[in-house]
C-alpha cells in the first residue's frame, strides 16, 4: 500500500484551473521530486496535499487513509508534515521554542516537547542556536530551524517546499547530506518541490513533473531530464525542435 495516493486531484480558484487531474503516489521509503517551471501548480498541489485548501475534485489517501475532508493540523497528526518557502516562526520564541510547537503536535508535556526538540536541533547541527532569536541566524541556519519544527512533529512524510531557495552551492550540498541522513537514518519519507535540479536530480528516487497545473512526466531523474515534453516546459519549442533536427 502506497504511503500518498493523489488521485485525480484538481484545484479551481474561481475561473483558474491551477491543478488538473493530477494523480501519483509514493513509498514509505522513497524520496519524490516534484518539479516543473514557475507557475506550473506545485505548491498549490502541497497545499491541497497536506489540507491547506481543499481540493476542488479527487482524493488524497495517506498511510491508507482518505484525508481529502481532513483539515491541516489533523493531517499533521497522521504524519504528514511540511515547511513553507517563508518560514513563519515567532518573533518572540527563541529556537528552541519554536522549534517546540512542532513537538507539542503529539505531547502536552513542556519537558517532553524541550527533549524532542532539542534532539532535532542536535541531528540538524544547529544545537548551538537554541537560545537565540530566529532573526540572529543566516538564512542556511533560518531552514534548518524550520526542518526541526517540522520534523519535531515526528511525520512519517516531509513535504520541502523550496528548501534550498537563497542559499548558495555550498550550502545547498550541505542540505543535501542532511536530506539523505534525515530520509536514511529516521526513515522519513521526503516529497520536494525544488528549483535547484541538482538538487533534486541527487536526492529524488522518482520525479513528477508539472506544467500549467497539469502533469506531463514522471519516472528516474535521468530519465525525466531527457523527456521532449520536459524539455519543452523548462526551455522552449524551439529548443525540442533544434535537438530533433541535430539527431
Amino acid at each position: 500500500m502506497p504511503l500518498l495516493e493523489v488521485k485525480n486531484v484538481s484545484k479551481d480558484f474561481g475561473g483558474l484551473r491551477a491543478n488538473a487531474d493530477i494523480s501519483f503516489s509514493m513509498e514509505a521509503d522513497e524520496v519524490v521530486g516534484l518539479i516543473g517551471p514557475n507557475g506550473a501548480g506545485k505548491t498549490t498541489l502541497f497545499n491541497c496535499i497536506a489540507g491547506y485548501f481543499p481540493v476542488s475534485a479527487g482524493q488524497v489517501w495517506f498511510d491508507g487513509q482518505d484525508i481529502t475532508p481532513l483539515k491541516d493540523f489533523q493531517i499533521c497528526h497522521l504524519g504528514l508534515a511540511r515547511t513553507f518557502q517563508i518560514f513563519q516562526a515567532s518573533g518572540d520564541l527563541s529556537v528552541l521554542e519554536n522549534v517546540m510547537v512542532g513537538a507539542f503536535v503529539r505531547t502536552g508535556s513542556r519537558r517532553k516537547a524541550r527533549a524532542k526538540a532539542s534532539e532535532w536541533l542536535e541531528f540538524l547541527g544547529i544545537a548551538d542556536t537554541g537560545s537565540l532569536m530566529l532573526s540572529e541566524l543566516p538564512v542556511a541556519r533560518q531552514k534548518r530551524v524550520a526542518l526541526a519544527t517540522a520534523l519535531a512533529s515526528d511525520p512519517k512524510l516531509l513535504l520541502l517546499d523550496e528548501v534550498a531557495a537563497g542559499l548558495n552551492a555550498s550550502e545547498i550540498d550541505g542540505l543535501v547530506e542532511l536530506l539523505q541522513s534525515i530520509h536514511r537514518e529516521k526513515g522519513i519519507a521526503l516529497l520536494l518541490t525544488e528549483h535547484v535540479m541538482e538538487m533534486v536530480m541527487a536526492l529524488s528516487h522518482r520525479v513528477v513533473v508539472l506544467e500549467t497545473g497539469r502533469k506531463i512526466a514522471e519516472g528516474q531523474p535521468s530519465q525525466v531530464v531527457q523527456d521532449p515534453e520536459v524539455i519543452r516546459a523548462y526551455l522552449g519549442d524551439h529548443v525540442v525542435k533544434e535537438e530533433g533536427a541535430n539527431a
